[in-house]
């Protein structure tokens, strides 16, 4: 368990409502504070961050807005590559899935780490024995998504030869990463 926690929103709303669920369920540890992301978080309050529930490029800003943070986080590809510029390190990255939706959930700390390919920053590093069961469906929809963005570049009006090449080479990598996934799970 935990000492204490401070729950910000930028909205009362959320807030009130988990106000109500920390009563209900006798949760006394709990401040709540309305502001934007960390805003009104000191570094020396918290010795963890989980930001959830919003896209890689809000936590992004989130992120840079208080360089304090070095924690735990969720995310996508926008997100892994500012992590890996901005001196974070992902420790573990894991697959959630509610309903048919599935997540990313990460892990990074401070600290360097070998670069990631281009299908590496969107597909996430993988490595053989690791427990996945839903990185196959990840990668297969992942792979489904670049194609129609693909084939929306290639119906466009003036196409830029380099990013359709660029996407080709993401397709051809995850689709390659998708074999190999398959391969360790022989």
């Amino acid at each position: 368990g935990i000492a204490s926690a401070v729950a910000t929103d930028v909205n009362e709303g959320p807030l009130q409502r988990g106000r109500e669920t920390a009563e209900r369920y006798g949760v006394g540890t709990i401040l709540f504070r309305r502001c934007d992301g960390l805003a009104d978080v000191r570094a020396d309050e918290v010795d963890t961050v989980v930001i959830a529930g919003m896209g890689g490029d809000l936590i992004a800003r989130i992120l840079a807005a208080a360089p304090w943070t070095k924690q735990p986080m969720t995310a996508q590809e926008d997100l892994r590559r500012w992590l890996l510029e901005n001196g974070y390190r992902i420790a573990k990255e894991t697959l959630a899935q509610e309903g048919k939706k599935l997540y990313v959930i990460l892990s990074a700390t401070g600290g360097s780490s070998t670069p990631y390919t281009p299908g590496e920053l969107w597909a996430g590093r993988q490595t053989q024995g690791e427990d996945s069961p839903h990185r196959l469906a990840y990668l297969t929809d992942l792979i489904r998504r670049r194609r129609r963005a693909l084939e929306g570049m290639e119906r466009g009006s003036a196409p830029d030869h380099a990013a359709l090449a660029a996407e080709r080479a993401l397709i051809d990598e995850l689709e390659a990463t998708k074999e190999t996934w398959k391969t360790w799970q022989r």
